[in-house]
C-alpha cells in the first residue's frame, strides 16, 4: 500500500479496504494529532478529535471528491471537530484563566521558549490559532488554509495577520525580538 497515491487510497477505503485505511491513518495520524493537541487545550479532547476524524475518513470515504487534496479534506474534517470541541468547553476555558509564565529572556532555554510560544498560541482566538497552525506550522498554503478550514483567503490573512502580531507582541514582553 506504500506505494499508492492519497487518491488511490481514498478509492480503496471507499470499497472498504482496510489496510488502505490503515496507510492513511498511518500517513495522516502525527499531522492530524499536531494539529488537535495545538487548537485545544486538553490532550485527551485532541486525541478524540483526531479519532473523530478518522472514523469519518471511513464512513464518509465515497464521499471524497478527488478535485481535492486528501490532506486538505483530512484537516477540514480535524479543524470542525476542533471547533465543535472548542465550542463546547467555551465557558470553562473563559472560567480558567491561563497565566503567563514568567521568564526572563536571557535565562530562557529552548524548551523553556518552546513552552513558552505554545502557551502564546494557545492564548489565540480560535481561528486565529487554527490558520497560524496550518501556515506557519503545517506548512500549508493560504489557499489550502482557506479550504481547510472553510475561511475565504481574505480572511485566512487577516487571521494570520493578526495571529502574528499576537505572538511577536506577546514575546516582546519576555524582551525576544
Amino acid at each position: 500500500m506504500n506505494d499508492k497515491t492519497d487518491i488511490e487510497l481514498m478509492a480503496l477505503t471507499a470499497q472498504r479496504n482496510e489496510k488502505a485505511f490503515a496507510e492513511l491513518v498511518s500517513r495522516y495520524r502525527e499531522r492530524l494529532q499536531r494539529l488537535a493537541y495545538n487548537l485545544l487545550p486538553d490532550r485527551a479532547a485532541a486525541d478524540d478529535a483526531v479519532q473523530e476524524t478518522f472514523i469519518r475518513l471511513w464512513t464518509h470515504a465515497r464521499r471524497y471528491n478527488p478535485l481535492h487534496s486528501v490532506s486538505t479534506w483530512l484537516y477540514t474534517i480535524c479543524c470542525r471537530r476542533c471547533y465543535d470541541e472548542l465550542r463546547r468547553h467555551r465557558r470553562l476555558r473563559a472560567a480558567l484563566p491561563q497565566a503567563e509564565p514568567i521568564i526572563q529572556a536571557d535565562a530562557m532555554e529552548a524548551a523553556e521558549l518552546a513552552t513558552l510560544l505554545r502557551s502564546i498560541i494557545s492564548s489565540l482566538p480560535p481561528k486565529q490559532r487554527v490558520v497560524y497552525q496550518l501556515r506557519e506550522v503545517e506548512g500549508l498554503t493560504a489557499e489550502e488554509t482557506a479550504s481547510a478550514t472553510r475561511q475565504s483567503l481574505e480572511q485566512v490573512k487577516a487571521n494570520l495577520w493578526a495571529a502574528r502580531n499576537t505572538v511577536r507582541e506577546k514575546l516582546k514582553r519576555y524582551g525576544i525580538q
